[in-house]
């Protein structure tokens, strides 16, 4: 009897010891997987730099060149926070869905030095009036919603636990806001003498100056980039974990389209005896029109003809595309092409966050 009830009391034990066994080993089955919250905030630097325009330097005396060169860097450097959602299947392997907002920080894009020949026709006769050029420093900032869908590959579940994750990204929507400032230099106002014999002051030594501050904001199209990250988390309690991880992002975005939302120009006579519009309005009493947009300026948005101020991008320019290579079809009232281009959005970042277990 005694050793029934002994064979019988290590039975119970043993039961005891499984169902114990068992529940320890559901629990820790139940610490393997579920669901995660993250909030997160990064910073991005310039990867894989492109040619972002040209820099042209003046030479001292202000109306020659003394050097051309590139302007390197991407249109991604800026602050990024985000949010995202994912489920780890078990301690090793895990999706994740994340949406980030991007602020691009503004840096000079291009200066450029352009050629402006103005003329003016008189009697079928072209007359030069300004041998000209425009110097323009751009600008710009981007901003981009995305989406970055990835898979986590995680170093177990330890107190500080090693991970990676790859995927891709998404730019959901955004743009890139281009600012313009742009100074205009001319050597000597030059009208053909059948005019400037019968104007009451004399011209010589008169150049035309001015400055234009304009706006432009460029939408791009669909594209789809390649995202990645190695990085440490730390469990704080069972619910909390804190993490950090260096991110690389490859993203380039072909232009859709561009809109100019503001142009405002200044123009001046200098070294001059009368105003610009005393000039105009000498010459109109001659019968002759001459303004500003004859030389092909503007002074407000309003004046900039529809094809300089919206512009679509193409993949190619020919003769049913609205384009001043092709004159004959080419309308200023409508919206202009060009061919495409692609913006550089590569990106090399440092995340911080806080994960929340569930």
């Amino acid at each position: 009897m005694k050793n029934f009830n002994l064979i019988a009391t290590l039975i119970l034990c043993l039961f005891m010891g499984f169902s114990l066994t068992a529940q320890e080993e559901e629990k820790e089955a139940k610490s393997k997987s579920g669901f995660f919250v993250k909030v997160n905030v990064g910073y991005g630097f310039s990867a894989i730099p492109t040619v972002q325009g040209n820099d042209y330097n003046m030479a001292s005396d202000g109306t020659s060149l003394s050097s051309i060169g590139r302007i390197y860097g991407t249109a991604a450097p800026g602050v990024y926070p985000g949010i995202g959602i994912g489920y780890m299947i078990n301690d090793y392997i895990g999706f994740q869905l994340a949406f980030d907002y991007s602020f691009g920080r503004s840096k000079v894009q291009e200066v450029t030095f352009e050629d402006l020949p103005a003329g003016l026709t008189i009697a079928g006769q072209e007359f030069n009036l300004l041998n000209a050029y425009i110097v323009q420093e751009r600008t710009f900032r981007t901003k981009q919603v995305r989406l970055m869908p990835s898979v986590i590959v995680k170093g177990g579940d330890k107190k500080i636990a090693p991970y990676a994750r790859f995927g891709v990204v998404l730019p959901l929507a955004g743009s890139t806001i281009t600012d313009v400032n742009a100074t205009l230099t001319s050597s000597e106002v030059g009208l053909p003498d059948v005019i400037a014999g019968f104007l009451p002051f004399d011209l010589d030594g008169v150049s035309l100056g001015g400055n234009v501050v304009g706006k432009a904001e460029t939408k791009g199209q669909f594209s789809i980039g390649f995202d990645a990250a190695l990085g440490m988390e730390y469990q704080v309690t069972d619910l909390i974990s804190i993490f950090g991880e260096l991110q690389a992002t490859a993203l380039t975005i072909k232009s859709k389209q561009t809109k100019v939302s503001q142009y405002d120009g200044t123009y001046q006579l200098e070294n001059s005896p009368v105003t610009l519009d005393e000039l105009f309005n000498a010459v109109g009493l001659l019968g002759i029109d001459l303004d500003l947009t004859t030389l092909g300026l503007y002074q407000n948005i309003d004046e900039v003809p529809l094809s300089e101020k919206e512009i679509n991008y193409v993949d190619e320019l020919n003769s049913s595309t609205n384009s001043p290579f092709f004159p004959d079809s080419f309308d200023e009232n409508r919206a202009s092409d060009e061919l495409g281009r692609r913006e550089n959005y590569s990106s090399i970042g440092i995340n911080l966050g806080i994960k929340f277990n569930f």
